[in-house]
């Protein structure tokens, strides 16, 4: 490669870079802002291949992610074959757009090409996401007088700039993708008490989401975290939520409880959807039903109770299964299993301290994605997998500068 094709090449890299990490960091706020920035850096990726001015996957990848690739491959086959036979053919293509964020994860482990242009973009994610969190948090405090006279409090949701699940989620991934950070000496980029405020609001607005997918998502890492690394930090943890409990009023823990009440309508409206998705995967096991026109083939089954009742299946593996198959299943099932055992691997073969726990982060967000993906439809929600299929890189990328030098 001549000097005035590398010139280019490491130009057309930072704008990559750059429009990555806008991307992600403001697909909360604004969906535009970040699908234009999507379209600019594949824009400029494909101009390098089509110079050849760009690398593939490194070389100390390859291997690592062949399997990965396998069966990101068969599930896009699944996923498009599932159209041809969709029960309702028209339109069935549309929504395919959504396996571009694919291309998230391998853009990221292609030209994130140093550790600590890694540790930018995430500070940058969370620190955005902090400010929007800030914002949200004032708004909520201005308008909490006149709310809490017209509902109850598990009932006040922040929902300023999204949807409170997809917004919960978004908040999720980010805070715990550096949370173990603020459990080491080591500075990201800030020392920890810089951090611990940055994601003292996301913290926060998280909650006041309300989503409780997210709320059992925490719990769980939470205890994965300090039974794996901290036992100070769970004990600490179990004794606040304890307290908590027996000490706060029922108005703010109802939300909480309500988790387990079978007979709560958002409850038993996701119980129905669940039988139903089954039925439908009993009726077309090989092809599914296809992602399209969700709602009209749930009322053969079954009149929706409540709104949104139907829309999609709020279970991504039932979802999944209902729309895609049994082959399609395996598919999307091999994707997320293969990533966590690559990030269980790379966890234990990284030393450096600041590495080990971004890792350890990203661990966390797979964990929470899981947990809180049984319960919503988080898979086709663009948002929150614009933010996930980044950090799902984090380990990967952190193997390959692991490569070159210490990290």
């Amino acid at each position: 490669m001549n000097n005035k094709l590398k010139k280019y090449s490491g130009l057309s890299d930072t704008l990559i870079l750059i429009f990555l990490t806008i991307q992600i960091a403001f697909v909360s706020i604004s969906i535009a802002v970040s699908s234009i920035a999507f379209g600019i850096w594949l824009g400029i990726f494909l101009i390098q291949i089509i110079t050849k001015s760009t690398s593939g996957i490194p070389e100390l990848l390859q291997g690592e992610l062949k399997y990965f690739n396998i069966f990101v491959l068969l599930y896009i086959f699944f996923e498009i074959l599932s159209r041809f036979f969709a029960l309702y053919p028209d339109g069935a293509f549309s929504n395919l757009k959504r396996l571009l964020l694919f291309l998230i994860f391998y853009i990221s482990v292609i030209k994130i090409k140093d550790f600590d242009a890694l540790k930018k973009i995430l500070f940058i994610n969370i620190s955005v996401v902090s400010v929007i969190s800030i914002v949200e948090l004032i708004r909520y405090a201005m308008l909490f007088g006149g709310m809490v006279n017209e509902m109850p409090f598990s009932e006040i949701r922040i929902d300023y700039f999204n949807y409170p699940l997809t917004a919960g989620e978004i908040k999720m991934l980010s805070f715990l993708s550096v949370f173990p950070m603020i459990f080491i000496k080591e500075n990201f980029p800030v020392s920890r008490k810089y951090l611990m405020l940055i994601l003292l609001p996301v913290f926060i607005s998280m909650i006041l989401t309300q989503s409780r997918n997210v709320f059992l998502a925490m719990f769980v890492c939470f205890v994965v975290y300090g039974i794996t690394v901290n036992r100070k930090f769970l004990a600490a943890f179990l004794v606040v939520i304890i307290l908590s409990w027996l000490i706060l009023p029922a108005g703010l823990t109802k939300r909480f409880s309500s988790m387990t009440d079978l007979k709560h309508s958002s409850n038993s409206s996701r119980i129905s959807m669940w039988e139903t998705g089954l039925k439908m995967f009993a009726d077309h096991p090989f092809t599914g039903v296809a992602d399209s026109h969700i709602l009209e083939i749930y009322s053969t089954y079954k009149t929706p109770d409540t709104p949104g009742e139907g829309v999609h299946l709020h279970n991504n593996f039932i979802m999944i299964l209902a729309t895609t198959g049994i082959f399609g299943f395996i598919s999307f099932t091999g994707i997320f299993l293969t990533v966590f055992l690559r990030q269980i691997k790379y966890y234990r073969e990284i030393k450096d301290n600041t590495g080990k726990m971004l890792i350890l982060g990203s661990i966390l967000a797979m964990i929470s994605f899981q947990i809180s993906g049984f319960f919503e439809w988080s898979f086709g929600d663009h948002e929150v997998m614009t933010v996930f299929f980044f950090l799902m890189a984090v380990p990967f990328v952190i193997k390959n500068t692991a490569g070159k030098a210490k990290v």
